[in-house]
């Protein structure tokens, strides 16, 4: 067996937090020093949030969730909302209570959003005052009253005049700031749940990601580790959903841990995130490749002063070599552009590059604290320089997927390793770069596309008798882009409108990123192996030689 190690400084033992992530997060030490620095800033409205203002804010919500809505140790809130200033103080009163916070992504449909409730077991859903509808229609499916939800401002920062009939709005949960924190015991801290985001499987529906205080707590301390990049003070462009894991751990917590502060976007829109940047002088930006091609090619950047930005990091999707260059010339070189690897799985991150090299093309050396395997096909290590499925191990990797053991042991194994469907290589200096990856995951723009979920929806329409979905890569949008091949059922098979009707279909079933964006396909037959499987490398294959047939023309 071939173990490789991280190049940066392990955490000592003493290290480690033995608490929960609010006590990590706001130690009395720390907060004493930074009451008055300014730890969010509203992008749309200018409004700034101080850390004492954030910690006291967090601990009013918490008494509002232990007091009003009677929530006790263990249970769970769940998050539904895009991003604002109130969101990190949502979940850090989560964490002060004691309760689990599952962050949901706010763009699901009802139907996602019901087995988001239902797996979590949210016994209280906060639900954006945009989202109303989507939240009601969820929580009745899930068995959950309507006065378990509260309301929080819209993105506009407005409440409705008139809520539903049992819905509160969230202010009604805003108690006292002395109260408590709840501080986990060290084994608490290690075995009990914090937060639960969500990672699409293979298998169809979102898996949630079991995730402790002590995942959290030491994938900050690891990512510090890394000198000169995630170990200071900085001011972040936060245009990442909070609910997802980059957005999480790296924007929120690692931020917040150094006393930094985010800029805090709704949603991407490219001249307000420009604007920030210049007007608030952001010294990190954190994106996915697709906004990291809009900077490298829209013309109105060149509109702003960026010259602030020290690095930008990219992660939640490959980010290629060629616009990595490309994003760095248009800043002038100087700003670095870096990406990583990472996943839900591994509390964001699982490799980081140095801060004083930039390798285009690799997502860096391994995280401090971690091991790492290449493994081949046959479950043997690969040789040196060889491709291999990348295994890694460490302080930061999942208690596993929640209610889900089957999945668990399919992705952990025994002894701690987690098999991150990554096949990368390598180099003698501990590079690494992915080079493909052995899951069928659909990644657009940085949100995962379960191609089974896709298939399902799609067998489910009358128009369709057999289907398979594949992701294609998209160079002018930088990402992969879900398409469906289908055999269509006969008595549709000549409509002039089939594949616009079964596109129509999926879009109003699933999240706006699930849209078959790479297009429809119709075949004659979807190629499976003997055991019924779907051959998703031959429609991969026949995809790739239709793309250069078109770029002939």
């Amino acid at each position: 067996m071939t173990i490789y190690t991280s190049p940066y400084e392990p955490i000592a033992a003493s290290e480690y937090h033995k608490g929960g992530v609010f006590d990590f997060i706001f130690a009395p030490e720390r907060l004493d020093k930074r009451r008055e620095q300014v730890a969010i800033i509203d992008a749309v409205t200018g409004a700034k949030t101080t850390y004492g203002e954030l910690a006291s804010e967090s601990l009013r919500f918490a008494d509002g969730f232990t007091r009003t809505a009677g929530l006790k140790r263990g249970d769970t809130v769940l998050l539904f909302a895009p991003n604002s200033a109130l969101y990190p103080i949502l979940l850090f009163a989560g964490q002060a209570a004691g309760l689990a916070v599952s962050t949901a992504n706010s763009s699901y449909l009802a139907d996602e959003l019901t087995h988001a409730i239902q797996l979590a077991g949210a016994n209280v859903v906060l639900a954006s005052a945009d989202l109303l509808k989507v939240a009601e229609k969820a929580a009745k499916d899930a068995g959950l009253a309507n006065d378990k939800i509260y309301v929080v401002p819209a993105t506009d920062g407005s409440l409705p005049s008139s809520l539903p009939s049992g819905m509160k709005p969230y202010t009604d949960l805003r108690g006292s700031p002395s109260f408590k924190p709840v501080i986990p015991s060290e084994k608490e801290a290690k075995t009990n749940l914090a937060y639960l985001p969500f990672s699409s499987g293979t298998t169809g529906k979102a898996k949630g990601v079991a995730l402790s205080a002590f995942n959290i707590t030491s994938c900050v301390l690891q990512t510090q580790k890394t000198k000169g990049l995630f170990d200071t003070r900085d001011c972040v462009l936060s245009v990442l959903p909070m609910y997802h894991i980059f957005g999480l751990v790296v924007m929120l917590h690692l931020t917040f841990f150094h006393g930094g502060t985010c800029v805090v976007l709704p949603k991407f829109d490219l001249p307000m995130a420009l604007d920030s940047v210049q007007k608030y002088k952001c010294t990190t930006a954190l994106l996915v490749p697709p906004i990291a091609l809009a900077i490298a090619k829209h013309p109105i950047v060149d509109k702003y002063d960026l010259s602030s930005l020290r690095y930008i990091l990219c992660g939640a999707a490959p980010l290629s070599a060629d616009l990595q260059e490309a994003v760095s010339q248009r800043l002038k070189g100087k700003t670095k552009v870096f990406q990583g690897l990472g996943m839900t799985e591994t509390t964001s991150v699982g490799a980081i590059p140095a801060a004083d090299k930039v390798v285009p093309g690799s997502v860096g050396q391994l995280l401090s604290t971690m091991e790492a395997r290449l493994v081949g096909d046959d479950g043997k290590d690969v040789k040196e320089g060889e491709a291999g499925e990348l295994w890694l191990r460490g302080p930061n990797i999942m208690l596993g997927y929640y209610k889900n053991e089957k999945s668990t042991k399919e992705t952990l194994t025994s002894d701690g390793w987690l098999m991150t469907g990554d096949i990368c290589t390598r180099d003698n200096d501990g590079w690494y770069r992915v080079i493909d990856r052995n899951k069928d995951l659909i990644k657009y723009k940085g949100f995962q596309v379960a191609p089974a979920e896709l298939e399902g929806v799609l067998l489910a329409s009358p128009l369709v008798a057999d289907c398979a979905v594949i992701g294609i890569y998209s160079e002018e949008q930088a990402t992969e882009l879900p398409r469906a091949y289908i055999v269509p059922a006969p008595e549709h098979a000549k409509s002039p409108t089939l594949t616009k009707d079964v596109a129509k279909w999926v879009e109003e079933k699933l999240a706006p990123h699930k849209k078959l964006r790479g297009g429809v396909v119709v075949v004659d037959v979807i190629p499976k192996s003997p055991s019924g499987k779907i051959l998703r490398k031959d429609l991969r294959t026949a995809a790739a030689k239709e793309d250069m047939t078109k770029s002939k023309l």
